[in-house]
């Protein structure tokens, strides 16, 4: 038996399209806050108490809403942003869809207050479940307050899924630092339980903006990008090497000021940062790409967080490059700091070194807001020395102390001392040797004293054989050797005297499912190179360390080992000095 098609009254569809619209709590905050923001709100005000499940006000000093509008804006697919399906080739505002008021009041009880500047009244509209309880006129400012209680009261199924108010919470305050980041020309003022939270200037200085929501020391370890492309701009900023998290949550990216989540731009920033890091951390990137609209697309997802490139490859070169040219310019060698430690039993004072590396966690939120750019920039211009600009001079302006535990050796240059990490130093410079040689395609070879047979599963002898130009590209001599077999008669002169073979089929392993075969291979065939560096506790004479550090100034910053460790940390003797309490 057929069974009848009905169709659904406008109160279940707005049921069914918050479920896509409005996930939780900091759904709601992000769509209230997107129509302030395109309202041309210079003042936005975030209130939420119990993680936003009670109550969330949305206040701003926008346009307002007409008073003949009012109702018709909490309908589906009523919105102010586009006109035509031909808009959404160039629309800039963040909000476009039209089904976001409607589908928080399907599920909550919101009130609206709101006025524009041509009338001599505001309208207060209530609306609970989706129906309008009252609507009248109110005296008020010229902008638009959103209050919504109860969110998910008349679903319960959505209700006891949401999280803890501690979460909920978390969410939002993820959700008003992206806005605020985005936007610095607008003052946010976020409250939590009657407690405010940040403050932002709103006076269109990106650090500003950074120093108020997330913290000082992070703001230090950040340095200023601004590249122009032909078609394309990025600005903002990214964080020195040495300065890195456990995840990307502070890997922040904006699209022509929306902020999204895209693979091919999260793989340039990890393709910039190789071998600058360590693995498994991650940097610190606030940046906003500036493209014409019409090469993308975020059309993809109601959340509007996912975006399409017309031109994929551009793109994500001219991020890659952007960064790694701002690297090279503006990284800095990590400073050590001397702190007091006290000991348990004779509870004395002792000098204790750490490396600015290892202390990325935030301290604190920042609500000194009188701290200009200009004073945080001299600020980080003594605490460190210009990675560039002492390369500049290493060849000649610096003097040998020596070595110290066999593994470091100590320079002294003119108010400063530095210790460099021998062996991840001269695992960059082998590895950089090694990479020129395939360049230039001069990889010289090495006859072993008795040719290797390997015998390999078939599935990696296919592997092997289908790539096996890379291999002679690099400097081996293999050639087949019966049913899934190789000989090998020549190595790469900087692998050195092979003890085993099975390095070979850790490149395979390595190889298998990587797109980029060509690319990989090389780098994982330079990074076994490095096994020939100098090791820790390699006692070195004055003469190898003078070879060494004449070296490094050919390299260009920023100065990590292909694994991502620093090679040079500082101590200025201002802080030597100090310590010691010879100056105050």
């Amino acid at each position: 038996m057929n069974k009848k098609i009905e169709m659904l009254d406008n109160l279940t569809i707005n049921k069914i399209a918050a479920g896509e619209m409005i996930e939780a709590p900091h759904s709601v905050v992000k769509e209230l806050i997107e129509n302030s923001i395109d309202a041309g709100a210079s003042i936005i005000t975030l209130e939420i108490k119990e993680g936003g499940k009670k109550y969330i006000r949305v206040s701003d000093n926008g346009i307002g809403i007409d008073e003949e509008y009012v109702e018709q804006a909490f309908m589906r697919h009523s919105t102010s942003k586009i006109t035509s399906i031909d808009d959404l080739n160039s629309i800039l505002s963040l909000g476009f869809r039209g089904e976001a008021l409607a589908s928080i009041a399907a599920v909550s009880q919101v009130e609206m207050i709101t006025r524009t500047a041509d009338q001599a009244h505001g309208v207060m509209i209530e609306i609970v479940g989706g129906k309008i309880e009252a609507a009248k006129k109110v005296g008020c400012p010229v902008g638009t307050t959103v209050i919504v209680k109860n969110l998910f009261f008349n679903t319960p199924a959505r209700l006891k899924f949401m999280k803890s108010n501690s979460a909920e919470t978390m969410k939002i305050s993820k959700v008003i630092t992206l806005l605020s980041l985005s936007n610095p020309g607008i003052t946010f003022k976020y409250i939590n339980n009657n407690e405010i939270i940040f403050t932002t200037p709103g006076n269109n200085a990106l650090s500003q903006a950074i120093l108020s929501v997330l913290d000082k020391d992070t703001f230090k370890n950040l340095i200023f990008l601004e590249e122009k492309g032909t078609d394309m701009k990025l600005s903002g900023y990214i964080s020195q090497p040495n300065f890195v998290r456990g995840n990307r949550n502070l890997q922040i990216i904006y699209v022509n000021g929306r902020y999204i989540k895209n693979k091919l731009i999260s793989e340039a920033i990890g393709e910039a940062y190789k071998e600058k890091v360590i693995i498994n951390r991650y940097p610190v990137c606030i940046l906003n790409l500036n493209i014409d609209p019409s090469e993308t697309d975020i059309n993809v997802h109601p959340s509007k967080t996912e975006i399409k490139f017309e031109k994929e490859g551009q793109v994500q070169e001219f991020i890659y490059k952007s960064i790694v040219e701002t690297l090279e310019k503006d990284s800095v060698i990590p400073k050590l700091q001397v702190t007091e430690h006290k000991c348990r039993e004779e509870q004395i004072s002792e000098p204790m070194f750490i490396s600015s590396a290892e202390t990325g966690n935030p301290k604190e939120i920042v609500e000194d807001m009188d701290i200009t750019e200009d004073a945080m920039i001299n600020e980080i211009d003594e605490d460190y020395t210009k990675q560039s600009s002492f390369l500049d001079t290493l060849s000649s302006q610096y003097k040998i102390i020596g070595q110290i535990f066999n593994t470091y050796i100590i320079l002294e240059k003119e108010q400063s001392i530095y210790l460099i990490d021998q062996h991840a130093a001269h695992e960059r410079l082998l590895y950089n040797r090694f990479l020129k040689e395939i360049e230039d395609e001069s990889v010289v070879s090495q006859k072993l004293v008795e040719a290797k047979v390997l015998e390999l599963s078939n599935e990696d002898y296919i592997l092997l054989s289908d790539n096996m130009d890379l291999f002679i590209k690099l400097g081996f001599h293999m050639e087949d050797f019966g049913i899934n077999a190789v000989i090998i008669r020549e190595v790469p002169m900087i692998l050195g005297k092979p003890q085993d073979f099975s390095f070979i089929y850790e490149i395979l392993d390595e190889m298998r499912g990587n797109d980029n075969i060509a690319g990989h291979f090389e780098d994982t065939i330079a990074k076994k190179a490095c096994k020939k560096a100098i090791k820790a506790k390699d006692k070195l004479d004055h003469y190898e360390i003078k070879q060494l550090i004449e070296e490094l100034h050919t390299l260009v910053p920023p100065l990590t080992c292909p694994h991502g460790r620093p090679i040079i940390l500082t101590m200025r003797q201002y802080d030597i000095e100090k310590h010691f309490k010879r100056i105050q």
